[in-house]
């Protein structure tokens, strides 16, 4: 599991001026973990609605354990029902702390936020 601050310090860097927001980062790691087969939501629309969640993690229970069911929850919800039943929640956890892995490591995908250097004055 990924600590706190780790995430923490990305979301912010994403979030913050110049970030480019954490839409982009969590598409990607939708993708990479598989989502695109799933077509219905898309990666960019789960990865809208995984952005409140990592918002309340960071600005309110900062819990990664409870932000990683809660994607567990989401991904168990938005998949396919394949034979009318579904796994537990837990059966997801796998799947919510790689999301949440890929996530943070910055696969690179975005272009860094631009350094901006101001003139000795």
């Amino acid at each position: 599991m990924i600590r706190f601050e780790t995430l923490k310090t990305r979301f912010l860097a994403d979030t913050g001026l110049f970030g480019g927001g954490a839409t982009p980062a969590l598409t990607r790691a939708l993708e990479r973990i598989g989502w695109r087969a799933v077509r219905d939501p898309s990666p960019e629309e789960l990865a809208s609605y995984l952005l409140h969640l990592l918002e309340g993690c960071v600005h309110e229970h900062r819990d990664t354990a409870t932000l990683a069911h809660g994607i567990a929850l989401a991904l168990r919800e938005s998949g396919p029902l394949l034979d009318g039943g579904l796994p537990p929640v837990e059966a997801y956890l796998p799947a919510a702390e790689e999301l949440l892995r890929l996530y943070v490591q910055n696969d690179g995908g975005g272009a860094p936020a631009p350094r901006i250097e101001f003139p000795d004055l």
